[in-house]
């Protein structure tokens, strides 16, 4: 408007000028603002009124270097609800010490109604070692004592991430406070509890 003033007295020059951009299409295309895209409702177990690890999201990270040259995983427990977190190390991939490690999570914080997690197929293909979890034995230990197990499908891994966003702050959180530091599995223990 002040150059156009520079040369010409317009009057209602404010009015003009704005009746005169939003007739032009190529303003309009580069100052319109983006699509909002509404994104869909949060499933019934995230948004429900329920106690503490009710509904439970579980993910393996890891593997995490010992001092004496071994490797260990962190079992993240998460509240799909109140996103509290309990964390638990285990020393194997196998479906033997994961079943221990989700007594151990039941012992301290009960038994959770619904547990989700990935199917598996993501967590085969990152690594050979993880071959060897039986899903489907941990999936009978957990129909023994009444616990729905609900898996994520394999071509969706956005469904998991309510667990997912919060391994991504331990690995960095773990980063920030170890660095390089390589600690006995009892160090590391007392690191993450």
């Amino acid at each position: 408007m002040s150059s156009l003033r520079e040369n010409y007295w317009i009057l209602k020059s404010r009015k003009t000028i704005r009746q005169v951009i939003r007739t032009c299409v190529i303003c309009q295309r580069f100052a319109s603002r983006p699509l909002e895209v509404l994104s869909a409702p949060l499933p019934e177990d995230r948004v429900r009124d329920a106690y503490v690890f009710e509904v439970v999201g579980v993910d393996l990270c890891g593997p995490l270097y010992l001092k004496n040259k071994t490797k260990c995983w962190a079992v993240l427990f998460t509240c799909a609800v109140y996103r509290a977190v309990h964390i638990e190390l285990v020393t194997s991939l196998s479906t033997d010490s994961f079943i221990l490690a989700l007594r151990r999570f039941i012992s301290r914080r009960g038994r959770p109604a619904a547990i989700y997690s990935d199917n598996g197929t993501n967590l085969v293909g990152t690594s050979n070692e993880l071959k060897s979890v039986d899903w489907g034995k941990i999936q009978e230990y957990a129909s023994v004592k009444k616990i729905q197990w609900k898996f994520n499908p394999p071509s969706a891994p956005w469904w998991g991430g309510f667990w997912e966003r919060l391994i991504g702050m331990l690995k960095s959180i773990l980063r920030k406070v170890l660095g390089k530091a390589s600690l006995q599995f009892e160090e590391l223990c007392t690191v993450l509890f």
